[in-house]
């Protein structure tokens, strides 16, 4: 009798410290999976009707632009952004919503040029609310957006918007064929402008 419950007993006792095992191995996958791992980013083209979920991000991003702005010159509020309603009857420009985990988080402009015979895209709005920063919305949502127009790129970023500077030399070197930046002097100040391709 007392042999059969000792028995017993060290079953449950194995059983509990199997248990255990396998609850400290879901808590180390969970404890070691990155915010970027855990984040569905998706890139849409905007509807006219997503107009005014735009404007709302534009106005965050527009007040957080002018502040890297070494001269007070420009729109800093969606109001005063000229371009908005281009993006939707304007066949060169394409507007489009950052999603993660099925919330807003974002949004990117992309213009189409001809420069001296040759087809260029240019970055020339994007945004991502700062809640969705550093855990790999940016660099998927872009990454995306590249992957659609394969070919020359241009973006310019204020000198004194380091962090910018920073996001987007990380994410060029890493997805362009050929890159090169200059420094140029707009009329709001001094401007890293990055040239790079994109292979197919």
């Amino acid at each position: 009798m007392a042999t059969a419950i000792t028995n017993g007993l060290r079953r449950i006792f194995d059983l509990l410290a199997t248990l255990a095992g396998l609850v400290l191995s879901a808590f180390d996958v969970m404890r070691t999976r990155t915010p970027e791992q855990s984040m569905n980013v998706e890139v849409r083209q905007a509807a006219k009707e997503e107009q005014n979920q735009i404007e709302a991000l534009l106005n965050d991003y527009l007040s957080e632009l002018s502040q890297h702005r070494e001269i007070c010159v420009g729109a800093i509020s969606a109001a005063e952004y000229r371009y908005l309603k281009d993006y939707w009857s304007d066949s060169s420009r394409f507007p489009f919503t950052l999603w993660t985990n099925g919330e807003l988080a974002g949004f990117a402009f992309v213009r189409r040029t001809e420069e001296d015979q040759k087809r260029v895209f240019q970055v020339a709005e994007f945004f991502v609310k700062p809640k969705y920063r550093r855990c790999g919305v940016g660099r998927a949502a872009v990454t995306n957006i590249w992957q659609r127009f394969p070919g020359w790129w241009e973006l310019q970023v204020m000198k004194r918007n380091d962090s910018a500077i920073e996001f987007w030399e990380r994410c060029i070197s890493q997805q362009a064929k050929s890159w090169k930046v200059e420094e140029i002097v707009a009329p709001n100040g001094r401007r890293k402008f990055f040239h790079f391709e994109v292979a197919e």
